[in-house]
C-alpha cells in the first residue's frame, strides 16, 4: 500500500474530502498549522474508509465522497473509537479520536451535528474510559490466557494443504508458503507488523541469515533472530518468487502486481486462522509478541534479555509491562518447594 491509498480498503484516496462539511472544518484548523490539518484530515479519511469497508449504519465502499454525516450516530462512533484500540497503536487511536471529537464539536457551532449523536455521550464514555483503563501490565495478565493460543496460527498455515505448482492462476500455492514464512517470522522475532512488511530479501540473505540489525520504533535498532523453522519457511518461499520486488513478503493476487504486503494484510491472514480455528476474535499480530516474551520469561530467561529481544529502549518498560509474569513465575518456584496441606499434616502427625 502506497501514501497515496487508504489503509483498510487499500483503494486509492478520492479526490474529495471523506465528509460533508470537512472543508470548512479544515479551514478552521488549518489555521493552527499544516501539520494538524493533515492529521485530521488523515483521521477523517480513516473513519470514513472503515464505516465503508465494515458496511455500517448503512455505508458501503459504492457511496462516492463526501458522505453523508445524517447516518453517524453515537454507537457507531464508539465502536470505532474500539476498533482503534484494538488494531491501531494507542497514540494513534487517541489522535484520531481527538479529530473526531474536534470535527463533531464544529458540527455543533454550525449546527449541523446528526440528531443521532451525541457528543456529550461520546466524551463521558471516552472519559470514563481513560480512568478504568487497564495498566499495561494487567492487560498483559489478563489476556495471557488468550495468548497461548498464538501457535496454533502458525501451525494452521503450515498444516493447509499446500496446491499444486502447476493450475494456479490465483497464485494461492505461492500465497500459502508466503503466509508460513510470514508467520514463523512473527514468531521467532517478536517484530512489530511494520518492522515485519518492512523486511527485504537482502535482510534475510535468502533465507540463510540467522540474524539481522534493523531499526525499529523511535529509531532505535537492534538484532532479530531468524530459527531454523523460519529460516526453512523463507527459503521455501524465496526460492518460488519470480518477481523482481525487493521486499520479502508481497501480495500475489493478480491485481496487486507484487506489491509490498501491508500491515493490514498481516493483520488480516491473523484473522482469518483465527476464524477458521474458532480462536478468541481478540487475538492479533502484535499478540505474537507479548506471547513470546512471556513464553521467555517463564523460562527464567532474565529481563534485560528479553528486553533486548523486544527492542524496548529502557528496561523499566519491560518491567513495567510484564512484571506480574515475572513476580508470578518466582511465586509459583518456591510455592512448588513446599509440601502439600495432606503431606504437611503427615508431617504434623508423626512429630
Amino acid at each position: 500500500m502506497t501514501s497515496r491509498q487508504l489503509p483498510l480498503s487499500e483503494r486509492d484516496i478520492p479526490p474529495e474530502l471523506p465528509w460533508l462539511h470537512t472543508d470548512s472544518f479544515l479551514e478552521s484548523v488549518g489555521s493552527r498549522s499544516l501539520k494538524t490539518e493533515g492529521t485530521y484530515l488523515a483521521a477523517l479519511r480513516y473513519f470514513a474508509d472503515w464505516v465503508q469497508v465494515g458496511k455500517r449504519a448503512g455505508f458501503d465502499l459504492e457511496q462516492i465522497w463526501p458522505l453523508d454525516i445524517a447516518l453517524l450516530t453515537t454507537e457507531l462512533v464508539l465502536k470505532f473509537n474500539e476498533a482503534l484500540r484494538s488494531e491501531r497503536a494507542q497514540n494513534t487511536g487517541r489522535t484520531y479520536m481527538a479529530a473526531l471529537l474536534s470535527f463533531f464539536g464544529y458540527l455543533v457551532s454550525i449546527d449541523q451535528l446528526p440528531p443521532g449523536l451525541s457528543l456529550e455521550k461520546v466524551r463521558e464514555r471516552l472519559k470514563r474510559q481513560r480512568k478504568t483503563a487497564l495498566r499495561p501490565s494487567s492487560k498483559v495478565v489478563n489476556l495471557d490466557a488468550i495468548r497461548q493460543q498464538i501457535p496454533l496460527i502458525v501451525d494452521y498455515y503450515h498444516t493447509l494443504p499446500l496446491p499444486s505448482p502447476g493450475n494456479d492462476p490465483y497464485n494461492r500455492r505461492l500465497s500459502l508458503l508466503r503466509d508460513q514464512a510470514l508467520a514463523t517470522v512473527l514468531y521467532s522475532t517478536a517484530v512489530r507488523i511494520s518492522e515485519a512488511v518492512a523486511l527485504d530479501r537482502k535482510h534475510v540473505v535468502g533465507g540463510r541469515a540467522e540474524d539481522v540489525l534493523i531499526t525499529g520504533k523511535g529509531g532505535r535498532t537492534r538484532t532479530i533472530h531468524f530459527m531454523d523453522y523460519a529460516r526453512a519457511a523463507i527459503q521455501a518461499y524465496l526460492s518460488e518468487r519470480t518477481d523482481n520486488n525487493p521486499a520479502l513478503s508481497v501480495s500475489h493476487s493478480r491485481r496487486a502486481n507484487s506489491k509490498r504486503l501491508t500491515t493490514r494484510s498481516v493483520q488480516r491472514m491473523v484473522e482469518t486462522a483465527v476464524a477458521s480455528l474458532g480462536l478468541d476474535a481478540s487475538l492479533t499480530p502484535h499478540d505474537f509478541r507479548h506471547y513470546r516474551a512471556t513464553e521467555l520469561l517463564r523460562e527464567g530467561v532474565p529481563v534485560e534479555v528479553v528486553q533486548e529481544y523486544l527492542g524496548h529502549a529502557d528496561i523499566s518498560t519491560t518491567r513495567a509491562v510484564y512484571a506480574p509474569i515475572i513476580g508470578k513465575n518466582i511465586v509459583k518456584e518456591w510455592l512448588d518447594i513446599l509440601a502439600g496441606p495432606l503431606e504437611r499434616a503427615a508431617q504434623l502427625k508423626e512429630e
